[in-house]
């Protein structure tokens, strides 16, 4: 979260001439609930389920850029997947960073917490192995603005499809 997936991935695809889609859009789409929602009704496994119907729905088409949510490598079945997917860039921040970019959103659940650095820091700690087991390649994003890192990710992009 807070690493610019979705904002960076709408560039992208469209510098690309791909069709962007949204992991957590496909999530609402299909469960008929938002995720706030869904998370609070249902609990994080139900989630868990659903995000994993959408990343198999995602994945049934070529020529585009995916931006998944940011606990999508919890499950094997997921990294497994996104590893056969196509070319998986990982956009990542140090926890500081990220907390700076998702401080003000109160639509994350996971930060519904008396410490939300904290459980940022936890769940960084937690995910970045997995991340690295499924990502061809990564792209810190902490320090650079948006049209930088969409200008990297972009080109890289270009090299690894051999566009």
């Amino acid at each position: 979260m807070g690493t610019g997936k979705s904002s960076v991935g709408r560039k992208v695809a469209a510098s690309l001439g791909f069709r962007f889609v949204d992991s957590d859009d496909v999530v609402v789409q299909l469960s008929g609930k938002r995720i706030p929602r869904l998370f609070a009704e249902e609990g994080e496994e139900t989630f868990r389920d659903w995000e994993t119907r959408a990343l198999r729905h995602c994945l049934e088409n070529d020529g585009q850029v995916v931006a998944t949510g940011g606990g999508i490598v919890v499950r094997e079945e997921n990294r497994e997947l996104l590893k056969r997917a196509g070319h998986v860039i990982w956009l990542k921040a140090d926890p500081e960073s990220i907390f700076r970019r998702v401080a003000h959103n109160r639509e994350r659940p996971l930060l519904r917490t008396a410490d939300p650095l904290a459980t940022i820091r936890e769940l960084f700690d937690s995910r970045v192995a997995l991340y690295g087991a499924c990502a061809d390649e990564e792209v810190d994003t902490s320090h650079l603005t948006l049209d930088e890192t969409i200008h990297g990710v972009t080109e890289s992009a270009r090299v690894a499809l051999g566009l």
